[in-house]
């Protein structure tokens, strides 16, 4: 009787503590495989961001953001290998959220026509082909509501900002 109350006793603590640890550390544990390349904040600098009332799409062809809404285009510097850099998971959110998962978006980039992102030459321009130097510019725009103020360039836990979004 007593090995099978001290065996309960060690199940319950391990139970215990594997689920602390999926609730404190798993999470973070995913953040950090997620990043990738971007392990760091300082290997995104910001160069600049504007509001605009039309896009380009990954085409190259322009997008208006209609009555409601407006373009943000935010030009950053990235110091990491080009391919390593998944642009598909970066966010404009309104603030710092206290919790990762618990941020709330600006603008959402996974609806069509609401997010674009663009390798960008010396001089601004977009380009198609990855470069092969770093660090390298690259914009990426995102539709938000016409009256958005602030918020904040996200990606996998790093935050950039506060970022002012203008008006067109």
């Amino acid at each position: 009787m007593k090995l099978l109350t001290v065996s309960a006793v060690v199940l319950i603590a391990l139970v215990a503590l594997a689920w602390v640890g999926y609730r404190l550390l798993l999470p973070r544990a995913f953040v950090a495989a997620g990043r990738g390349a971007l392990g760091d904040a300082r290997l995104v600098q910001l160069a600049g961001s504007r509001s605009a009332r039309s896009a380009q799409d990954f085409n190259g062809a322009a997008v208006e953001a209609g009555p409601e809404h407006k373009f943000v285009l935010i030009d950053v510097r990235v110091d990491a290998p080009a391919d390593k850099v998944d642009f598909d998971d970066f966010q404009l959110v309104r603030e710092k959220a206290a919790r990762l998962g618990e941020e709330r978006n600006v603008g959402n980039n996974d609806e069509r026509d609401h997010f674009y992102w663009s390798y960008l030459d010396d001089a601004g321009n977009l380009v198609a082909e990855a470069p092969g130097a770093r660090p390298f510019p690259a914009r990426l725009t995102f539709k938000v509501p016409k009256d958005a103020r602030a918020g904040y360039l996200f990606y996998w836990g790093l935050y950039w900002g506060p970022l002012d979004l203008g008006t067109p």
